[in-house]
């Protein structure tokens, strides 16, 4: 087995992107700054950004994830697993389904508690009662459970003994993705569970009498129109919003992770090159084309080649589905294949897979290296936003560590000119790389769990859920936001930029708006 992982790629993190190319997940280079020298404008017009043009519809969600777009060349590219739904004679209960239901899983102990409370409610209205739930909530829900679910549990009060009892919707979640043969073998499960007439009657009405299909989706379309050049379809399986990977374009070839393989498709024709079978379906992780290997988080962590899509190597340890695998290419030493798995960090080497270390992490962010450096984003208790320094043995060491609790940890931060900065939930910062020191932070934003970019030495952040764009000059000495616009972006969907043209996904369609300055 031979890998070509040259000193040139360890310079040029995918070699044959072009300067204005946003090729992969995060840019050419994986950190979420561009290396287009296309000026943007210094603030943005006051009527709004300018819309170049929109693309034909293209669904989202449960019904097409929430994958970025990329771009190479004259073109931008998308991979989408499609779903419809047909009229079908089985019942599923699927993630829709309770998602209408409001469901949220809490612990065994919490549920009683809240259960019990909810059927036992104070004699209090208005702002007596509110007043009585908050200190409840403050009573009973430590600092995590407040941010994930006290709006939940404030709602499912003031439903009172209207709400539907936990153990209905327990019950419902533990069959999900267990289809019943038909609406009457549902019915019959409703009874024998012990489901009341006016639940089951809710139950059956919300179910529906369709099922999902799905198509394994890679579109190319027209920087300049937004108009489609080609596009590969072939069948897919069902797999929700989870499948949210985004494709890699590099070498003439688009790399995308579906429903259950990783295609390979000509960048010209969009013709088939192969195929490779995934170990876990839809994944949300975007695949690392390096050297001669494709690698991939799909579960377990995978090597394919490029070439073929033979699979090179698997390693079961570091395991993950959604953060993205990424580079660390250190001073001195060889270059880490580096996994955010789902409870730590792994370095693995490229070659073989083998596990050269292992240290605290774990969370959905993709890390962001920079020469000796890696900064991450984890859950892990006491982690938080953390960077690591490589040592002369070959093993990061923690350099400094900053944790706050937070609803998700999932926004991956950039490293620029010597500083970290991370722009995701309800707080924007500037921390100094080397010291760990902050430099300025600001809270209440309401950014989303979309990774930002920066161009042109400008942090480009959505908030409220994608429906605005913020931007941010990228400067360690005070906070300075330069402009505020509605892009009505998708918020678990990452823009790309290219050649001052920022391309946004928004729930139905992709959208170019141009932020270069107006002549």
């Amino acid at each position: 087995m031979k890998y070509a992982i040259a000193a040139a790629h360890v310079l040029l993190f995918v070699s044959t992107a072009w300067a204005g190319d946003w090729n992969q997940w995060r840019g050419p280079d994986r950190n979420g700054v561009s290396q287009d020298t296309s000026p943007i404008a210094d603030a943005f017009p006051t009527e709004g950004l300018k819309k170049v043009w929109e693309s034909e519809f293209i669904p989202s969600n449960e019904y097409g994830g929430h994958g970025s777009p990329v771009v190479s060349g004259e073109k931008v590219f998308i991979s989408v697993v499609w779903h419809e739904r047909v009229p079908s004679e089985t019942r599923e209960i699927d993630t829709e389904v309770m998602q209408s239901l409001n469901y949220r899983g809490t612990s065994p102990e919490l549920a009683k508690k809240l259960e019990e409370t909810r059927l036992n409610l104070p004699a209090l209205r208005g702002a007596k009662f509110d007043e009585w739930a908050t200190q409840w909530r403050k009573d009973n829900l430590n600092e995590k459970e407040e941010i994930n679910i006290g709006s939940w549990v404030a709602s499912r009060f003031k439903a009172g003994k209207n709400a539907i009892a936990l153990e209905w919707l327990d019950k419902m979640n533990g069959r999900q993705g267990k289809p019943f043969a038909s609406a009457a073998v549902f019915s019959q499960w409703l009874d024998d569970e012990g489901f009341p007439p006016e639940v089951k009657e809710k139950m059956i009405a919300l179910v529906p009498n369709t099922v999902k299909t799905a198509q394994d989706v890679i579109l190319c379309l027209d920087l300049a129109t937004g108009k489609q050049i080609w596009k590969y379809s072939q069948p897919g399986k069902p797999s929700g919003r989870q499948s949210s990977s985004t494709c890699a374009v590099v070498d003439g070839k688009v790399y995308a992770a579906c429903s259950s393989e990783l295609l390979c498709v000509n960048e010209a024709d969009g013709k088939l090159v192969w195929s490779a079978p995934l170990s876990a379906k839809g994944p949300a992780a975007s695949p690392l084309v390096m050297g001669d290997c494709v690698y991939m988080a799909t579960g377990v962590t995978c090597a394919f080649s490029k070439a073929d899509g033979k699979l090179l190597w698997e390693q079961k340890e570091a395991k993950g589905l959604i953060a993205s695998p990424t580079w660390w290419a250190p001073t001195s030493g060889k270059p880490v294949l580096v996994i955010n798995g789902n409870n730590a960090l792994y370095g693995l080497d490229p070659e073989t897979g083998s596990v050269k270390w292992k240290v605290e992490g774990g969370s959905q962010s993709t890390p962001v290296t920079s020469g000796d450096w890696l900064v991450l984003y984890s859950g892990t208790e006491g982690v938080g936003l953390r960077a690591y320094k490589m040592q002369a043995d070959g093993t990061p060491k923690t350099a400094w560590s900053h944790f706050w609790v937070t609803r998700r940890y999932t926004g991956s931060p950039i490293i620029y000119e010597g500083s970290v900065y991370h722009c995701c939930g309800e707080k924007h910062q500037c921390i100094d790389l080397e010291t760990g020191v902050v430099k300025w932070v600001v809270n209440e934003v309401n950014s989303t769990i979309t990774s930002p970019l920066l161009a042109d030495g400008k942090l480009l952040v959505y908030e409220n859920n994608g429906t605005h764009v913020r931007m941010v000059k990228a400067t360690n000495a005070a906070y300075e936001q330069l402009g505020r616009a509605k892009t009505d972006a998708m918020g678990c969907s990452s823009p790309a930029i290219a050649n001052g043209r920022l391309i946004v996904r928004q729930k139905d369609k992709l959208v170019c708006f141009d932020l270069r300055p107006v002549k």
